[in-house]
């Protein structure tokens, strides 16, 4: 009991340190599906921990976002603006963040980007947290593949190809944010549209 104890903690500290990095690091259900195979830890204290765990890690990587960005960027307006739309609709930030943590995308990108908004991150992890449960549940439930040793989870992670291709792809959309004022197009271009949308009020 008290070896299994142990393992967890370490299994969740790998886990931390495996969401600071913005890109590049094996997804957190291999790392779990690892411990399950390996050593047969119970799969709900081990899921439940690994995703908590996983999610303070990317609260430090949006954190650690948003100081840089704000920094380097030129004009703070363009983020202010994002920020001010997101607050108005919260409500929906966390679902969306649950919808998206069901599917098998990497979230380092999501965490950037609200870091660099410094949009709350309260729904943002609680969505996080929820749908990554669910989520990172399936994926060491159903997992087929065997990880012999952890270096060997990071030895599978690195010889795919298209996951290396996926990570690198998903920074663009936070790369844009310092690039070009798109977040400010479009949120003026969905205020104009729902504005049109909406019947006059006769007075």
């Amino acid at each position: 009991m008290l070896t299994d104890a142990l393992r967890l903690l370490a299994i969740f500290a790998i886990a931390f340190a495996i969401n600071l990095p913005p890109a590049f690091m094996p997804a957190t259900w291999m790392l779990l599906a690892f411990a399950r195979i390996q050593f047969g830890l119970p799969i709900v204290p081990l899921v439940i921990g690994g995703v908590f765990f996983s999610g303070l890690g990317r609260i430090v990587l949006a954190k650690g976002s948003g100081y840089l960005g704000r920094r380097v960027m030129k004009s703070e307006a363009e983020l202010d603006e994002v920020k001010g739309y997101l607050d108005e609709r919260r409500n929906y930030v966390g679902l969306a963040t649950f919808t998206y943590c069901l599917l098998p995308l990497p979230t380092n990108t999501l965490f950037v980007a609200a870091g660099i908004v410094n949009v709350s991150l309260l729904r943002v992890m609680i969505g996080f947290w929820a749908g990554r449960s669910i989520a990172n549940a399936f994926y060491v439930w159903t997992s087929d593949r065997v990880f012999h040793s952890l270096a060997n989870v990071f030895e599978q992670y690195y010889s795919d190809w298209t996951a290396i291709v996926l990570q690198a792809v998903s920074l663009i959309p936070a790369a844009l944010l310092f690039l070009l004022p798109w977040p400010r197009w479009v949120f003026r271009w969905i205020r104009r549209t729902g504005r049109r949308g909406k019947p006059e009020v006769p007075r």
